[in-house]
This record gives structure tokens, C-alpha cells and sequence, in this order.
């Protein structure tokens, strides 16, 4: 019987056992508590989310509850996080306090994957940097200690973005509704926000999610914490805590702050392909094959941001599917380095080629860009698409060209596990490959999702061109005659703009 209330638990109740037995079954334990958690994960993708929500009253006077729920957005997050969590469980040589540290890790992502409530939210993700300092700084090394407080800083950074974006929005909440607190985030979505306000907003959840994501140019903490950490918390990171970063953006950046998004979405896809383009080509000079490899990421990653910057379907899907690779193909490569892998097999899971999952996410955001985002893009979609796909070829580049040396973590060298290190990988590169070559089942998963992430987006845009946004308000119930086709609205406004 599929139990959200179990899912969070069985980590958070393996984290206390691994610190109370004794520490040569630590790694046993922890991975049974890993098996658990997957299994519960599993069982609660597989059935109907209608069933799973549970919420509780926390104070009502401010409008906190601890609810949770799964849709199609939070499902892959589900799958990556428990698949990662067993992976970085029974790696070879982690230490009892890396393993307890580990499972309180995968229990707080879960928590924030699955919040429906905002202040639920922000408190998962204010664990997150003290927890995560704390996995990499573990150990005498200095290099360590110093990529613990970079994570530990740009973390907590997103953490205060997340903060004040959740204050704004429960007195914008307040305001509209005639006094009601409530910040869960169905209520939010329905506050129509002035356009000073929704920028605020729009900047806050982007950099929020900027920073967990690593995005270029925040991404020195997620190279230096990725490449510094031992093999479990470094999965972890590369794995998991960039997902979330990746969901931050789909589920508080677009629906939230629609206009703004778009307003910014030109600039802000420029960057993102950009960024992709110099990592791609500072990961072929990266001496060091963990930093190389966590450089590459950082293209999937640009491609990610542009699909969602061109609000429309084939982009959400295809930044859903990107958001994939990027955590599930990052955690297989460092995996694959640290059993002695190269760089050229170690990167396989993070190429665009066909029967893979990046494949079909780089098709439907290229081709999305490049076809339907002339309502953020105007007629500049067809050469940020070709700038992204140059991109694409630098990150290929930097996988294929060995130029550094072998990049095993710190602690891993003397453990003689290559081939456990190598299968793991395989296991976490397996569902890329799954989706890749048969991507129908997926999709039908989550385009439902997608689909409705873009069509509130839309219809937020119209609402606020259809009228002036003075003060915060409540969305109507029904759309505006005005809005009731939104995109076409939205269409006939930027032809009206272009002619005049």
C-alpha cells in the first residue's frame, strides 16, 4: 500500500538506526533502509496520486500545514531521489556518519518533492545546507572544508531567496483573498500579482533555483562540492539536490511568475546557452575528470532552462526529461570515474545521442525553441535553437576527449570495488536508456503535467494583458472572455505590437 508518510520516514527512521548499530553493519542497514524507501517510492509512483494526498493542520492561524501530494512533476524527482539514495547507500567505503548523513538527505528532498505547501517548502530546503556542508566538509582535507562552506553558502543563499519569495506571496495571499493566510501552493497559484510584485517574485524563485540547480554562472559550489566529496555524497549532489533545483523552476518560477518569466525569458536563455556552450568548452580543458565531468552537465542543464524559458509544451517535457539526465547521468558518471572508468564511458548517459533519454529531451526542446516560442522569443528562437545545438557539440566534445586523469573521490582509491562502482552506474544510467528507446510510456506519465504547467502559465500572461494589476487579486474561477483562448489572445497581441 503506496504511504507518502512512509516514504519520507523510512530514510529519516534508517538515518537514526544506522548511528545506533554497530558501525560494521552501518552500511547494511542504511541500504536496507534505502531498499525500503524505494520500494515505498515505486508504489507510490505506480498509484493514483488522487489517494496519496495527506495534509495536517499546523497553524491555522497563519495558513501552515504539512501537506503532501504527487503529480506528474513530482514523480521523477520521486524515482531519481530513491533510485540515487539506495545507490549512495551501499557505496563502498562510506563512513557511518556519511551513510546516517546520507539517508537525512534523501528524507528531506523527499519532503520538499512532495510539499504542497510552500512554508513546508522553504523548511526542507533550509536542511538542505547544513546537511550537505556537513557530507563534504567530513575529513581532514582542506579541499574539503572549503567546498563545504561554498555549498553550504550558495545553499542556504537559495534558501533566504526562497524565504522572502514565500513572504511575499502569503501577504500578497492575505491581501487578495480579504484576510485568508494560506500558503499552499494551489491557493498561490491563483493570486494575480502586480507587475513590480511578480518580478520580485519571478527573480527570487529563479535564483533560487539557479543556485540548487547549479546553474552557470552559480555552479562553482556544485564542481567544487561534486569533485571534493566522498563517492556517496557526491551522488547525492550531482544526483538528487540539482533535480530539485530543476523543479524549483517548474514549480515556482513559471507558474508563479509567468509574466516576469517571459519578460526575462530572452536574456535569460541567452545566459543559459551560453553557459553551456563555455562549460562545455572549459570541461575539455578541465585537467580533472570528476570537475570535467560535473562541467559537462552544465549543457543539458542550459538546454533545461531554455525549454522552460519559451513556456510551451514540447519545452516543459523536454526540460522534464533533460532534468533527468542531468541528475541520473551526472550520478552514473562520477559512479563510473570512481570505479575507474574514463571519461569517454563515464559520460555516455549524458549524451544527446539516440536511444537515449537526453535524445528526446534535446529533440523537444530544440525543436520546440526553434517552432513555438515566438510568443517569450519573438523570431530569435530558430538561432538561440542553433547556439543551444553548438552547445550540444562542445559538451559531446568535452565527454569524447580524454585529457585529464583518472577521477576517483577522495577515500575511494584503495578500495579495490571498481566493478560494484561500474555496476551501480549502469543501474542508474538504465532508466535513461529505458526512456530513450521507449519513450511513450513516460510520456504519457507526465505530459499531462507538462501540458498543464503551460496552459496556466498562458493563461496568467492574458489575465494580466487583458487587464491592469494594480493590487494582488484572485484569479476568477472561469477565464475572462477576453482569455478564453489564452494563447491566441497572446498571439493577436504580439501581432497587433509587431504592426505598430
Amino acid at each position: 500500500m503506496a504511504d507518502l508518510r512512509l516514504l519520507i520516514a523510512a530514510p529519516a527512521i534508517g538515518a537514526l538506526l544506522v548511528l545506533l548499530a554497530p558501525a560494521r553493519w552501518a552500511r547494511v542497514v542504511g541500504g536496507l533502509a534505502a531498499a525500503v524507501t524505494l520500494v515505498a517510492g515505486a508504489l507510490a509512483v505506480a498509484a493514483e496520486p488522487t489517494g496519496l494526498a495527506v495534509a495536517w493542520s499546523w497553524i491555522p492561524a497563519l495558513g501552515l500545514r504539512l501537506a503532501l501530494g504527487i503529480d506528474g512533476l513530482a514523480m521523477p524527482g520521486v524515482l531519481v531521489i530513491c533510485l540515487v539514495g539506495q545507490v549512495a547507500a551501499l557505496a563502498p567505503g562510506s563512513a557511518r556518519g556519511a551513510i546516517a548523513g546520507g539517508l537525512l538527505v534523501q528524507a528531506t528532498l523527499l519532503a520538499l518533492v512532495l510539499a504542497q505547501d510552500l512554508g513546508l517548502l522553504v523548511g526542507c530546503h533550509a536542511l538542505l545546507a547544513p546537511l550537505i556542508a556537513g557530507l563534504v566538509a567530513s575529513g581532514p582535507a582542506a579541499e574539503r572544508l572549503r567546498a563545504g562552506q561554498a555549498a553550504g553558502l550558495y545553499l542556504a543563499l537559495g534558501t533566504a531567496a526562497l524565504a522572502v519569495l514565500a513572504g511575499l506571496l502569503a501577504v500578497a495571499h492575505h491581501d487578495a483573498s480579504g484576510g485568508v493566510w494560506d500558503l499552499s501552493l494551489a491557493a498561490l497559484a491563483q493570486v494575480q500579482l502586480p507587475r513590480g510584485l511578480e518580478a520580485a517574485v519571478g527573480g527570487l524563485a529563479l535564483l533560487a533555483g539557479a543556485l540548487t540547480l547549479g546553474l552557470w554562472p552559480l555552479h562553482g559550489w556544485l564542481v567544487a562540492a561534486g569533485s571534493a566529496a566522498p563517492t556517496g555524497p557526491a551522488l547525492l549532489i550531482a544526483g538528487p539536490v540539482r533535480w530539485v533545483g530543476a523543479y524549483l523552476l517548474m514549480r515556482l518560477w513559471l507558474p508563479l511568475a509567468p509574466v516576469s518569466a517571459a519578460a526575462g525569458a530572452f536574456g535569460i536563455a541567452v545566459l543559459a546557452v551560453v553557459g553551456g556552450l563555455v562549460s562545455g568548452l572549459c570541461a575539455r580543458a578541465e585537467p580533472d575528470e570528476r570537475r570535467a565531468l560535473l562541467l559537462a552537465t552544465l549543457t543539458p542543464t542550459g538546454l533545461l532552462v531554455l525549454g522552460l524559458c519559451g513556456q510551451h509544451h514540447e519545452g516543459a517535457v523536454g526540460a522534464g526529461l533533460l532534468a533527468l539526465v542531468v541528475s541520473l547521468g551526472g550520478a552514473a558518471g562520477l559512479l563510473a570515474l570512481a570505479g575507474g572508468a574514463g571519461r569517454r564511458w563515464a559520460g555516455l548517459a549524458l549524451l544527446p545521442a539516440p536511444g537515449l533519454a537526453g535524445c528526446v529531451g534535446a529533440a523537444f526542446v530544440l525543436i520546440g525553441t526553434a517552432r513555438f516560442a515566438g510568443l517569450t522569443l519573438g523570431g530569435r528562437g530558430w538561432a538561440l535553437a542553433l547556439a543551444a545545438g553548438l552547445a550540444l557539440v562542445a559538451g559531446v566534445g568535452a565527454l569524447a576527449v580524454r585529457t585529464g586523469r583518472e577521477g576517483h573521490g577522495a577515500g575511494d582509491r584503495n578500495h579495490g570495488t571498481g566493478r560494484w562502482m561500474v555496476i551501480g552506474a549502469l543501474v542508474l544510467a538504465a532508466p535513461l536508456a529505458a526512456i530513450g528507446g521507449w519513450p511513450g510510456p513516460w510520456l504519457v506519465r507526465v505530459n499531462a503535467s507538462g501540458r498543464a504547467l503551460v496552459e496556466a502559465a498562458v493563461l496568467r500572461r492574458c489575465e494580466a494583458q487583458a487587464r491592469a494589476v494594480t493590487a494582488p487579486t484572485m484569479l476568477a474561477k472561469e477565464a475572462s472572455d477576453a482569455c478564453s483562448q489564452p494563447l491566441r489572445a497572446l498571439e493577436q497581441a504580439a501581432e497587433r505590437e509587431a504592426e505598430g
